[in-house]
């Protein structure tokens, strides 16, 4: 045999050993992550270490809507064994409650029902800060030597950083991250578009009850706005949510108005009709102009999956001319009062009216950094 043959014979096994064994470290750190059974730590977004002893979950309770749209969206609805009255979203929630194999616990905002959580005998609770906390259901339940997890994002990129939290606690890391990266993926498409143009002034109004609620600079809404290609005319003001005026809505004379469209919403007869004959309103650039739109409350304030859903939306409400080449047709041309259908089940009692109700807990409504309903 030659020495070139000698030579390449050696050359040959180094190779194929070289390939094999890249094979199997391919396949060792790219297939789909496994849960394997034991116990897991993680730090939640009030600051606690919290260890779930039975990993993964099997069975699990939401107390808020945002946690159980999360779990769905992960895969994990056949886990969830108990979830918050107005857990209604996706479809499928409802229908398990209507059949009975999904248990209402109680409500998001006032009292949950702990003889029957504990009934569940639940691996993992999903909580979430604010009200919840204020209520102390978080401290009773881990009283009772319960697993629970608080979600309490703050900011977009906090909820997406709650999303693969929920995978990592639940087995379903690998479903997160692609559910993540495809959201921001979205994010990145809208802010785009909206970098540079110009920001109109929005007011986006939810209730009112003498006062009108708005969204104030610490609310995801403000930065949805943001994103979307507008400014906030209450971004100023600190907190989350702020009770505001006529006198203070005609100094920020918005050019575009938009009714979060929900429950509250409903409670209290807000709608563009109401907007155009408040007295003075007929002032603002937004009234003049019928730029008064409707969006999904849901989509914009609760801190899950579908707050890029609500990105989107207001998207095409500021700027409907970045959209007109997808759809042939701009939103305002379609009409100022845009369509908006609630899910089955119609008008819901307010999270936020059933605590004031329940717990008489007007503060609620009177702060100005007021524990809100939808999370």
């Amino acid at each position: 045999m030659s020495t070139k043959r000698k030579m390449i014979v050696p050359v040959l096994v180094l190779v194929i050993i070289i390939g094999v064994t890249g094979v199997i470290v391919w396949q060792r750190f790219r297939q789909p992550e496994k849960a394997i059974a034991g116990s897991i730590s993680v730090i939640d977004d009030v600051g606690r270490n919290v260890t779930i002893t039975e990993y993964p979950p099997k069975r699990i309770v939401s107390l808020a809507p945002s946690c159980t749209e999360i779990l769905f969206a992960l895969g994990l609805g056949d886990k969830v064994v108990g979830v918050d009255e107005f857990s209604d979203y996706p479809s499928e929630v409802q229908e398990r409650v209507r059949a009975g194999n999904l248990t209402v616990v109680g409500s998001f905002g006032a009292a949950f029902n702990v003889e029957k959580i504990m009934s569940l005998q639940p691996d993992l609770i999903l909580a979430t800060g604010g009200i919840q906390h204020l209520i102390g259901i978080i401290e009773e339940l881990e009283g009772l030597g319960l697993v629970v997890v608080t979600l309490y994002p703050i900011k977009l990129e906090g909820v997406l950083g709650d999303i693969s939290l929920v995978g990592k606690i639940t087995g379903e890391g690998d479903k997160a991250e692609a559910l993540v990266a495809d959201m921001e993926e979205r994010i990145q498409e809208i802010t785009g578009k909206t970098q540079n143009v110009p920001k109109p002034r929005v007011y986006i109004e939810y209730f009112f009850d003498g006062g009108y609620w708005s969204y104030g600079s610490e609310s995801f809404t403000n930065e949805l706005i943001f994103m979307a290609g507008g400014v906030n005319v209450f971004a100023g003001f600190a907190g989350r949510y702020l009770s505001t005026s006529t006198e203070e809505v005609l100094k920020a004379n918005p050019e575009i108005i938009i009714i979060a469209k929900g429950s509250m919403a409903d409670a209290c007869g807000l709608s563009p009709e109401v907007i155009r004959e408040r007295p003075g309103w007929n002032e603002t650039h937004a009234v003049q102009n019928d730029h008064i739109y409707q969006i999904n409350e849901d989509i914009i304030s609760r801190e899950g999956p579908r707050i890029v859903e609500g990105l989107e939306e207001l998207a095409k409400i500021i700027h409907p001319e970045l959209f007109e080449k997808e759809t042939g047709v701009g939103l305002r041309s379609l009409g100022k009062q845009q369509p908006f259908k609630l899910q089955e089940g119609g008008i819901r009692h307010s999270y936020l009216l059933g605590a004031r109700l329940d717990l008489t807990m007007q503060v609620c409504i009177s702060a100005v950094d007021a524990p809100r309903e939808f999370s």
